[in-house]
């Protein structure tokens, strides 16, 4: 009676991915051979990578019109709080309010958007946060002080002298990333 050993198995097969590795493990949903090194271990038993895959839950896949309604808002409310921030010179004390603002921003970005999240969706919220009250804010507040819109390098030119204005928008915008992640 001949002796079988593993490597000499009938069940034994190729892995689909390391072609130069027997394997005797197969995925569970598809039948594809896999090695120890490609398998996913799951509930439902040994899958291979393509099948043990979790698909993105809804709340992780924004739309590209719910992102555009999340950048707007974040972009209005930015500008809003920056507008007042510049007109109001707070000083120090910005620096308390800027993750409280950015955190504002950023849920209602998210609220807007229909409750979605995701790296996607902070990095959009924060960038539009930024440009919000960095670049729109000044513009609304000078525009309603004196009536002129400054161009923007002189208007950047201007932020530096406003150290705590900088600080609280940058609060702000890592508030906001974080509260949409």
């Amino acid at each position: 009676m001949p002796i079988w050993t593993d490597e000499h198995s009938p069940m034994m097969q190729r892995c689909a991915r390391h072609p130069n590795v027997e394997t005797g493990l197969t995925c569970v949903t598809c039948g594809t051979p896999i090695c120890p090194d490609c398998m996913v271990e799951t509930p439902g038993g040994m899958k291979c990578r393509s099948c043990g895959i979790a698909p993105l839950p809804a709340i992780y896949r924004v739309g590209p019109g719910a992102l555009a309604i999340a950048v707007t808002v974040a972009a209005t409310l930015g500008a809003l709080a920056g507008a007042f921030l510049f007109m109001w010179r707070l000083g120090f004390f910005a620096i308390f309010l800027g993750p409280f603002v950015g955190g504002l921003i950023g849920e209602a970005a998210s609220r807007a958007a229909g409750w979605k999240r995701g790296r996607t969706m902070a990095a959009s919220a924060a960038i539009a946060c930024g440009v919000g009250i960095v670049l729109l804010g000044p513009q609304v507040a000078v525009a309603l002080a004196g009536g002129v819109v400054v161009p923007a390098p002189s208007l950047l030119a201007l932020l530096t002298y406003r150290p705590f204005f900088l600080l609280f928008a940058g609060l702000a915008i890592i508030a906001a990333f974080w509260r949409t992640r």
